[in-house]
């Protein structure tokens, strides 16, 4: 809990920090320049800080200051009016070089903040647009890359799988027509010559597999 002491020196600044600054610089020279008195305007022995201001150029409404001041000598209300200690004055000049020293903002620095983001997003928008994108090529290497992850980087050969396949059917249907022979063709819907005799065997072997070439060459 603050003391009577701390509250008073804290309303002192206070009373300062609402001064005009010209005003505060001002009250500087004055008080250097003078006696500083406590307990009224100007006394036998000198002037308060607030005259000793307005006769150095700072002339302002009195405002919370000759109170504050007072009741940080101690003065205030006891018709009291002295020569202020070098210790009251020494910290009066102080208080008046704290408020005139730039003053941390946590508002200035967020816009700061801010600002600098706002730009950072310009300035990446600027490089996009600046350099043009070949989607033809962007697609190529999303593909790969997605099959380099399917198949854990090793590359397939699907022509050969392909051939291989063929191969096998061409062997395949082969093996069927060898097997079945001509019966087929003797269905009750099928009209034949009144010559035709199927158990006669063909003079010759059917070449399947250089039929079913043709049919791919063409």
């Amino acid at each position: 809990m603050p003391t009577p002491r701390e509250l008073a020196v804290a309303d002192l600044r206070s009373s300062i920090d609402v001064l005009p600054e010209r005003t505060r610089k001002a009250m500087l020279v004055g008080i250097s320049n003078n006696t500083v008195i406590t307990g009224a305007f100007v006394g036998p022995s000198g002037v308060c800080p607030m005259m000793a201001a307005h006769r150095a150029g700072g002339r302002t409404s009195c405002v919370s200051f000759p109170e504050a001041w007072d009741r940080f000598t101690g003065v205030y209300g006891r018709s009291i009016c002295r020569q202020a200690t070098e210790y009251e004055v020494a910290l009066l000049r102080a208080e008046i070089e704290a408020s005139l020293q730039p003053q941390h903002s946590e508002l200035a620095e967020a816009i700061a903040e801010h600002t600098a983001m706002v730009e950072g997003r310009r300035r990446r928008a600027r490089q996009v647009t600046a350099e043009p994108v070949d989607f033809g090529e962007a697609i190529h290497e999303h593909e790969a890359a997605r099959r380099r992850r399917r198949f854990a980087g090793t590359p397939i050969d699907l022509g050969g799988a392909i051939e291989d396949y063929k191969s096998a059917a061409r062997r395949r249907r082969s093996e069927e027509a060898s097997e079945t022979g001509l019966d087929w063709l003797f269905e009750e819907t099928l009209v034949l010559p009144a010559d035709f005799d199927a158990d006669v065997e063909p003079d010759f072997d059917f070449d399947f597999d250089a039929a079913e070439g043709d049919i791919y060459a063409r």
